[in-house]
């Protein structure tokens, strides 16, 4: 391997995959590769090819091991190895604790971390039996990683508000909200109805989807379809597809999957709204968000109704250019769907206020500009 790298971006993320990490990913890479040459992409292994072009070069970390925090650390000590023999390199970006663990080894590295989610928070969500000792360690961990990043970017103001509030400093910490790039018209998806609603993203626990397929059930009477583009596998889906059925309303939802960016952004265009009922946990509400699904569809031109969280009140104003329901509520989401149903017209002045609210505030150009900012800040920075 080439040991003339000068930037190294890592991720335990599968990339590229059809996931919004994915898409920021790319993003962030596209400022590392063009002031930063070359850089060395270190992600997991995905079922799409890995980037290879003149300026970025990706090796993927690929494992059988079932246990995730097991398969975190090999992925740690896999990209320690690596650095060893990189000399030359002067940023390191990480996404996580475990490329932060490897990126610090290394003094000459300049290192930026951001911070998306705290596994401290996300984790116990996945693994409930996960032990206090084991979380400690982890959030020991993710101190380590803030304590001695040259700088800190995160996508949204109350994920800086939590990290400060744990050791973080605050002239460290960049906000850089996540962007979206308004597409160009296409065509209306061949499969799928005239009228529809849509739902984007990814199906954890803490985007809503049971309270979304709860509020279907007050909407009988309406000849409204959802259409759900999940950037999971029909397996993953198959838990909401079985509780779909029991509620009663599966002939309700249409389901895709994995779909591209250019048929992503038809379904989206083509939607009267789309979706977002986040629900009210700490993830959400303490950790903060800031979900590309979200700008995406305001892109389009397409408006969102989401949950009235803090993190999501930084991009939606209520009324003009979305709308925002209190979280956990299927009544409350189902009255909000029905009234953007029944006045179409009003639904799409609010898209039109979110298409021009993201080429003001949201464009991935601006993002790249401030991110641009981090990296000469890093590399001046001393401890």
């Amino acid at each position: 391997m080439r040991s003339d790298y000068r930037s190294v971006y890592i991720a335990f993320d599968p990339h590229p995959s059809y996931k919004g990490a994915s898409t920021h990913i790319h993003q962030m890479c596209a400022v590392l590769a063009e002031t930063h040459t070359p850089l060395l992409l270190l992600t997991l292994k995905s079922n799409l090819n890995p980037v290879c072009t003149e300026t970025i070069h990706q090796l993927c970390f690929e494992s059988d091991e079932p246990n995730l925090l097991t398969r975190a650390t090999a992925f740690m000590h896999w990209v320690k190895q690596i650095l060893e023999d990189q000399h030359n390199l002067m940023l390191g970006h990480y996404r996580d604790i475990w490329g932060g663990m490897a990126v610090l080894k290394f003094p000459h590295i300049r290192a930026v971390y951001e911070v998306n989610g705290l596994p401290s928070i996300e984790l116990p969500y996945r693994f409930p039996h996960l032990s206090n000792e084991t979380i400690q360690k982890i959030k020991q961990m993710e101190a380590h990683c803030l304590q001695y990043a040259a700088s800190v970017i995160t996508p949204s103001h109350v994920t800086k508000k939590y990290l400060c509030a744990h050791g973080g400093s605050e002239n460290k910490i960049t906000v850089i909200p996540n962007g979206a790039d308004v597409p160009a018209p296409l065509p209306h998806p061949n499969q799928l109805p005239k009228n529809y609603m849509t739902y984007v993203g990814a199906l954890q626990p803490w985007q809503g989807m049971d309270v979304l397929l709860k509020s279907l059930r007050y909407l009988q009477d309406v000849d409204v379809v959802l259409v759900v583009c999940s950037s999971y596998t029909e397996h993953h889906a198959k838990p909401y597809r079985r509780f779909a059925e029991r509620l009663g309303v599966s002939g309700k939802v249409i389901w895709l999957y994995q779909l591209n960016k250019q048929e992503l952004f038809r379904v989206l265009q083509h939607a009267l709204f789309s979706v977002s009922p986040l629900t009210e946990c700490s993830r959400n509400i303490e950790q903060g968000c800031s979900p590309l699904k979200i700008l995406e569809s305001m892109a389009c031109g397409t408006p969102v109704i989401a949950s009235q969280l803090p993190a999501v009140e930084e991009i939606i104003s209520h009324n003009k250019d979305g709308i925002l329901i209190r979280p956990g509520r299927p009544a409350e989401l189902a009255r909000a769907i029905r009234l953007a149903w029944d006045y179409p017209k009003h639904t799409a002045n609010l898209g039109a206020e979110a298409i021009e609210k993201i080429r003001q505030n949201f464009t991935w150009q601006r993002a790249h500009k401030q991110l641009q900012q981090v990296y000469d800040d890093a590399l001046s920075f001393s401890f």
